[in-house]
């Protein structure tokens, strides 16, 4: 699995704001496995830009795949970098910066909790 097709409109947002019952900052700041599965059912496209209607279950194996194929944070970063294309968040967002800051800070936590359990 390559790079999903992400697009997003306001009507989307909204629909993942209302979902979620928070704004799209407070969304994205609590980034869980819910908030993937929310944006592909309304933001994934086909090959040629078509809106798929996706099932939540449907959302759950794409997440499952892309999860298996490029890890959680990639598919975020692929979500986030498909909001900022289409205006949702500011383009100041370095997303390279942010890969790598989140893979250090998940690196550290594992390392601290490791810790903890011995």
């Amino acid at each position: 699995m390559s790079k999903l097709n992400l697009k997003f409109t306001a009507r989307d947002v909204a629909a993942v704001e209302e979902a979620l019952d928070g704004s799209l900052e407070k969304i994205i700041a609590s980034f869980k496995l819910t908030t993937l599965i929310q944006f592909l059912m309304v933001g994934l496209r086909d090959k040629d830009g078509k809106k798929l209607d996706l099932s939540e279950d449907a959302a759950f194996d794409v997440v499952d795949g892309a999860i298996k194929e490029h890890g959680k944070i990639e598919l975020q970063i692929q979500v986030i970098d498909a909001l900022i294309e289409a205006g949702f968040l500011p383009r100041a967002i370095d997303t390279k910066q942010l890969r790598a800051t989140l893979s250090e800070a998940i690196a550290e936590a594992s390392k601290i909790t490791g810790e903890a359990t011995k």
